[in-house]
């Protein structure tokens, strides 16, 4: 019997139910994609009601409740999708990311190790379980997550991106995490973030250019990064790029207006370009979003000092100290201004609370310093002054030099060695302590003496110098240095062992002559004037006043002559109205010819400037002006100084109070022709 051909196969009714199935999977699946997640949810529903065994269903639908947020809903689907199918690693990894959502990290790195165990080349896998790690704090482990990631695939960007994050907010590795960023940036230069994050890197090392570039790269790929926007403009200030880097922080509040870190920053800035009514509104509206931003207060009250509101920036200091009592900085400041009104005492206490906070403070040992130096307390003064050199926010550590030759200050012989002393500060600086030249020298040195040109030829006669030499200048050999203003340690200097206070300088014969020649015959008795300081220093608001403001108070009976060489503008104007002060700054070319002038005169009258030291130290008799607050080396509460014995000193009686030390020597003045 032949056996029959079948021409026709009929399909079973389990495989068209199997295909049917498939089809409405795909159909969910569609959905899900579309977004329509209830639709989607549906459909899985019907599924598992007529299939409740099918394991593919249910990771499904469980991907439908994790992008619904129903996470325990979606992570039963997992389970029992396992259950099913326990070698199901896209369940196993999906299990993992809703087990890390819900904060159950042990579990969710369990998952993980399952779907590795099965499946050890899951980049994604290993780079979640990565990321899982590292916010374990287990960095190692997490590293080694990442590298295998990219070992099986160089380029799987959120490896590479994780990698280089864990580098720069974990380990802080800023050079590694440098070239981890470069390698992610030229896998996919899109990422904004990635953009923003090198250079955040970059800044950590200084590299300020690179770091606006990168800045400059994330808000061209994304304009609404209203960070990115504030961390260029923090890099444009750092290159003193003003005007683009306030542009740059609109641009970043006009994103994000709530932001209180970028009103801060731009605070600052506005107090960089001196705008200081600006400034305090942009603290202020910091504090407005966020009242218990410290360093908000610590700035605001930065910016009332500036504007000579000593008890508000008082209240602001003690506002960021309550909030934060470990504020070393807070503290240093809070004494500044303590100091500035004349609590000496008390701003001494703030320096010393903020170093039992931090030791290691070098603006607070200084400020120690100047304070103590400025009661008398020598001993402690003196020796907390050589931190001088690491207070990095002042004028002195950027004159900070390195010799090869050892610092001398006064432990070894100096018996048949050569020293070089320099100034290091101001021109009043040097001609004060120059006056230890010849303690120097008389230990048998030889001693080279370094200060600014001006002073070359004015110190060149000064007893025990062997060679005077200008800054710049080449240097000779030498043994030893030291900087002119550690010498007082060196000679462990007190109030009774100040050396030369008689005088030290000698004013050149020659030019002196030729002053007295220029002067003629005296008719009046004969006082120099000078009302300004340098211009370009730190406290020049306290150390001048207005020449008109003064000329009131001057007796006719004397001859009065400008010993300072810059005039301001409106001090030209007065002078040119037919004041009765002889100019001569034409003929004042450098020190020795003030010098040589003041020998000339008979009483020189000043506000605290190099003119006065000159003066006191060529032994003349010298009134000194002094604001309320005035530096440390006039000491506080007299009206002599025990630097120079011939220098009288006129303080103000309350801050600003210029008039009543103007009276009081227009009063002392009529005295002498009485």
């Amino acid at each position: 019997m032949k056996s029959r051909l079948l021409r026709f196969l009929m399909p079973s009714s389990t495989d068209a139910s199997i295909d049917q199935l498939a089809v409405r999977i795909d159909q969910a699946r569609a959905l899900h994609g579309q977004g329509q997640h209830q639709a989607a949810a549906a459909i899985y529903e019907e599924i598992l009601q007529a299939h409740p065994g099918n394991a593919e269903a249910h990771y499904r639908y469980g991907n439908v409740l994790k992008d619904q947020g129903a996470w325990p809903a979606a992570l039963d689907n997992y389970d029992r999708a396992v259950a099913l199918k326990p070698d199901y690693v896209h369940a196993l990894c999906n299990r993992a990311v809703v087990l890390g959502l819900m904060n159950r990290i042990p579990d969710a790195l369990a998952s993980y190790e399952r779907a590795l165990a099965l499946d050890p080349t899951d980049v994604i896998a290993l780079c979640n379980q990565g990321i899982l790690l590292k916010g374990l704090g287990k960095t190692d482990a997490a590293l080694a997550s990442f590298d295998k990631a990219i070992a099986r695939d160089g380029a799987c960007y959120q490896a590479l991106f994780s990698r280089a994050a864990l580098l720069q907010q974990e380990r802080r590795e800023w050079r590694a995490a440098l070239a981890a960023y470069d390698r992610a940036i030229d896998v996919n230069s899109a990422d904004a973030l990635a953009h923003y994050n090198r250079g955040s890197v970059l800044r950590e090392l200084g590299q300020w250019n690179a770091a606006l570039t990168s800045f400059g790269q994330a808000v061209a790929l994304n304009t609404d990064f209203s960070q990115a926007y504030a961390a260029r403009a923090e890099m444009l200030q750092k290159l003193n790029q003003l005007a683009p880097a306030l542009e740059s922080y609109d641009e970043s509040l006009a994103l994000n207006p709530s932001d209180a870190t970028t009103h801060n920053n731009r605070a600052v800035l506005l107090q960089k370009m001196r705008r200081f009514d600006a400034a305090l509104a942009g603290y202020d509206q910091a504090l407005t979003l966020d009242s218990g931003y410290a360093e908000a207060h610590f700035n605001r009250g930065t910016v009332l000092t500036d504007l000579d509101q000593a008890d508000a920036a008082l209240e602001s200091y003690d506002r960021a100290i309550a909030m934060r009592p470990n504020f070393g900085d807070a503290h240093v400041n809070r004494g500044f201004v303590l100091q500035d009104k004349g609590l000496i005492h008390e701003a001494i206490a703030s320096y010393r609370h903020s170093l039992s906070i931090d030791s290691e403070l070098a603006e607070a040992h200084y400020n120690l310093a100047l304070a103590s130096l400025a009661i008398g307390d020598y001993e402690t003064g003196w020796r907390e002054y050589e931190w001088r050199w690491r207070a990095t926010s002042g004028p002195i550590f950027r004159e900070r030099r390195e010799f090869q030759q050892p610092l001398w200050i006064g432990c070894e012989s100096l018996a048949g060695k050569t020293i070089l002393l320099y100034g290091e500060q101001g021109l009043g600086d040097s001609l004060q302590f120059c006056r230890y030249a010849s303690l120097v020298a008389a230990l048998g040195a030889r001693v080279i003496l370094e200060v600014p040109a001006p002073l070359v030829n004015c110190c060149s006669m000064l007893s025990g110098v062997a060679e005077v030499i200008s800054y710049g200048s080449p240097l000779p050999a030498f043994d030893y240095q030291c900087p002119l203003m550690s010498l007082p340690l060196a000679f462990k200097t007190t109030l009774g062992s100040i050396p030369a206070a008689d005088g030290y300088l000698l004013g050149d014969f020659q030019k002196v002559a030729a002053w007295q020649e220029r002067l003629g015959a005296k008719t009046k008795p004969r006082i120099g004037l000078t009302w300004s300081g340098n211009q370009a220093a730190g406290p020049y608001r306290k150390r001048h006043f207005a020449l008109a403001g003064l000329l009131p108070y001057l007796p006719a009976d004397f001859e009065y002559h400008c010993v300072q060489t810059e005039v301001a503008a409106a001090d030209a104007e007065t002078l040119a109205r037919g004041s009765v002060v002889f100019q001569w700054a034409d003929a004042l070319r450098d020190f020795s010819d003030t010098a040589a002038l003041c020998q000339c005169l008979d009483r020189v009258i000043t506000v605290d400037t190099s003119v006065a030291h000159l003066s006191a130290a060529l032994g003349k008799p010298t009134w000194v002006l002094l604001a309320f607050s005035a530096d440390w080396r006039w000491l506080t509460n007299r009206d002599d100084s025990p630097w120079y014995r011939t220098a009288r000193l006129f303080r103000q009686s309350a801050p600003g109070d210029w008039d009543g030390v103007f009276e009081r020597v227009g009063a002392e003045l009529r005295r002498m022709t009485a």
